[in-house]
């Protein structure tokens, strides 16, 4: 079980981070993105320690594809840190346009094509995971077109704060765990700026400047352990506590196309990660296309 530490504010650790953190709403509600991997959390306890823990909370996006009991897992680190969870899944329904033929996805409660206006289709499928997604586009996510974060995670939340806009307040923020090392993209985010989609809540990125080994350790402070996946794919805690280093097992999917070979098989050898994996396969037998450019799933196991 996760433990918390004492509730004083601990300082920030990167002066370069200040001037963002001096401009931010004092009133503000702040809701934490969790995922449950190690840079989600070290969000949630940058938050703790920049603003009351009254003003935080956390949303967590469901999904069917991550290693099983993410969910119990941000529950239990959030109850340890007495602040409230909340968990959404996005639920798509597959329809036919009966007068265009247009294939559609909508989360709405009734179908309307958006092609033409028309509201009469035939039911197809429902889509409620990234793997029912992939066969529905019959293709895998790309870095140039990762659908499954835009439709549930992006836009999964985006539908939960709309619905409960009375609850964030007038000065919502959006912390997300996302750090300049990871990734050339990722070093270009801003600290502080609002949601593209969503202009009245301001998206904060208060780890922007942490080194791997700095997200660790922040959850060590508290006595929180890491997420088991870590360690599941080969991650020592001398990895984790010791190695000032980038990469490594992520907090992702299964099956995510981001994972090298060797992640790939460790996540596969895995109880959990096996039937996952395997309909993964099945699917992609059935629509043709490959997991990462040239190479199948089946060829990364092999």
């Amino acid at each position: 079980m996760p433990l918390s530490s004492s509730n004083t504010k601990q300082p920030l650790l990167f002066p370069e981070l200040e001037p963002a953190k001096s401009i931010l709403p004092a009133d503000a509600t702040v809701v934490v993105s969790i995922s449950g991997g190690k840079d989600s959390i070290a969000t949630l306890l940058m938050a703790i320690e920049t603003f009351n823990r009254q003003q935080v909370m956390a949303h967590h996006q469901i999904i069917l594809e991550d290693w099983p009991g993410t969910v119990e897992y941000c529950h239990e680190v959030c109850e340890a840190l007495q602040i409230p969870l909340y968990a959404t899944q996005a639920i798509y329904q597959g329809y036919e346009c009966l007068q265009c033929h247009n294939h559609y996805l909508t989360s709405a409660p009734e179908p309307h094509c958006r092609k033409c206006s028309c509201r009469d289709a035939r039911f197809l499928t429902q889509v409620s995971s990234v793997l029912d997604l992939v066969k529905w586009r019959e293709k895998w996510p790309s870095l140039d077109v990762r659908f499954c974060t835009s439709y549930f995670k992006r836009d999964n939340f985006n539908r939960w704060a709309r619905a409960h806009r009375d609850l964030l307040g007038p000065h919502p923020l959006l912390a997300l765990g996302e750090r300049w090392k990871e990734s050339k993209g990722r070093a270009r985010l801003p600290v502080l700026r609002n949601r593209p989609g969503l202009e009245w809540i301001q998206e904060w990125r208060p780890v922007l400047s942490f080194r791997r080994i700095d997200v660790f350790r922040k959850m060590r402070d508290y006595q929180i352990k890491p997420h088991y996946c870590y360690k599941a794919q080969g991650m020592s805690e001398q990895d984790m506590y010791d190695q000032d280093v980038e990469g490594g097992p992520r907090m992702s999917c299964v099956m995510c196309f981001l994972k090298s070979e060797d992640q790939m098989r460790t996540s596969y050898q895995s109880e959990a990660g096996r039937p996952i994996i395997e309909r993964g396969i099945e699917i992609e037998r059935t629509i043709g296309h490959t997991i990462q450019h040239g190479r199948s799933l089946e060829d990364m196991l092999s």
